[in-house]
């Protein structure tokens, strides 16, 4: 029996895992995962878990752990490759040995240096953090949210649904500065501020302290301000030590090529922690999205498993609901050179479209426009040219 050896414990993971049991009746899977439970979705954790009383949403396939070609090997960490023996190592001792190797470690956050928190903070990754939090957001409790990107916005939305006091402290002029769309930053600006959350542009954090009466003080370049709750979501870290020691190409994570097969013919990565290609545009990226964790954790199962035509070469999408409104966004935003609008950015509806130099759709970024994000999508996929509708849209001058 070929022995595949998964290391992690998430959207990917699961993925690949599925991926290879329905594929080779004759593998025998190991899943080495830090976490203990069912693997579950991390997008809902900072959504609807945050406002609602509902229980976490546990990914499908979940029965497949109850196979025995499956053993999962609970609360461990791989520390080590020994790509020339094939063997993975544990911190506890024990060696895995593997035929193929997938590893699918994710990112971990970024968290404020000590000598700024000098209290505790809330961070959201896990199932565990998710819960904590939800506990502590309590009625007019005042909650700072440090970052303005999509992970600090929609905890501050949840936070003021669940009737928080809430301020949002961003070091950059804009809110979600990294998509490069000012259209967007003062779109979704202007839903926060409507809805009653204080939103601090250019504030820089200096120091987090605590009172003797036990309330949270921050210190910041606008001055000091108090807190019950401080929350942080300032970006993920790839999780690619362990790439890097054992001697694979890393560069803002494990590089990887369509079929999500490293340097090494034996050793597969998947999710967040790789650099694939985008083959259509030439442009190597790594994606923070639990789509591609989704659909690259497939690719690198089935390839692993020995299925030629497997491929993942897609551009980074990602989706954030905020106070009842969806925003989405596809591709990269960076390299455009021209926009164009369909629809109105002062209204609740409309898509923005970016092309590069030959006329190529780069990016797409929709508020409350869904269906057209996805038609664009299929469109790009199947290599087919974009409706009509998409390719006369209005020019603008800026984003």
């Amino acid at each position: 029996m070929e022995h595949f050896v998964i290391v992690g414990g998430g959207t990917a993971a699961h993925q690949a895992a599925r991926s290879i049991v329905e594929m080779r009746v004759d593998a025998r899977v190991s899943i080495v995962r830090s976490e203990r439970q069912t693997p579950y979705s991390r997008p809902h954790l900072s959504k609807a878990f945050l406002t609602d009383r509902v229980e976490p949403m546990y990914l499908s396939g979940a029965d497949m752990y109850g196979d025995p070609r499956v053993t999962t090997i609970d609360g461990a960490n791989v520390v080590d490759i020994d790509r020339h023996n094939a063997r993975a190592s544990l911190e506890c001792g024990r060696d895995v040995p593997y035929d193929k190797l997938i590893i699918a470690t994710g990112s971990r956050v970024r968290r404020l240096p000590e000598s700024i928190a000098q209290e505790p903070v809330h961070y959201l990754r896990t199932l565990e953090d998710a819960i904590s939090l939800r506990s502590r957001l309590a009625d007019g409790s005042d909650v700072v949210v440090i970052g303005g990107g999509f992970i600090g916005l929609e905890v501050a939305a949840a936070a003021r649904q669940r009737n928080c006091k809430v301020t949002v402290l961003e070091a950059q002029p804009n809110v979600l500065a990294r998509t490069g769309c000012t259209t967007l930053s003062e779109w979704i600006f202007n839903l926060h501020v409507s809805r009653g959350v204080a939103v601090l542009l250019g504030t820089q954090v200096e120091r987090i302290s605590r009172t003797a009466s036990g309330k949270v003080v921050l210190d910041t370049s606008e001055g000091k301000m108090n807190a019950d709750i401080v929350i942080v979501g300032i970006g993920v870290v790839p999780n690619d030590e362990l790439a890097r020691r054992c001697g694979l190409d890393v560069e803002n994570g494990i590089v990887v090529n369509p079929r999500c097969a490293t340097q090494d013919p034996n050793i597969f990565a998947a999710g967040e922690v790789t650099r694939y290609p985008v083959a259509h545009l030439g442009i190597h990226t790594r994606s923070e999205s639990w789509m591609a964790a989704s659909e690259q954790g497939t690719v690198a199962g089935r390839a692993a498993a020995g299925d030629a035509s497997a491929a993942y070469a897609e551009m980074p999408w990602l989706w954030s609901d905020q106070f009842g409104s969806n925003i989405q966004c596809l591709g990269f935003p960076e390299i455009a050179s021209k926009r164009t609008l369909l629809g109105d950015s002062a209204s609740n509806q409309w898509v923005l479209l970016g092309w590069d130099e030959k006329d190529r759709l780069v990016n797409a970024i929709a508020a409350n426009s869904g269906r057209d994000v996805s038609a664009i999508k299929r469109a790009i996929k199947r290599g087919t040219p974009l409706p009509s509708q998409y390719t006369s849209a209005m020019p603008v001058a800026a984003l």
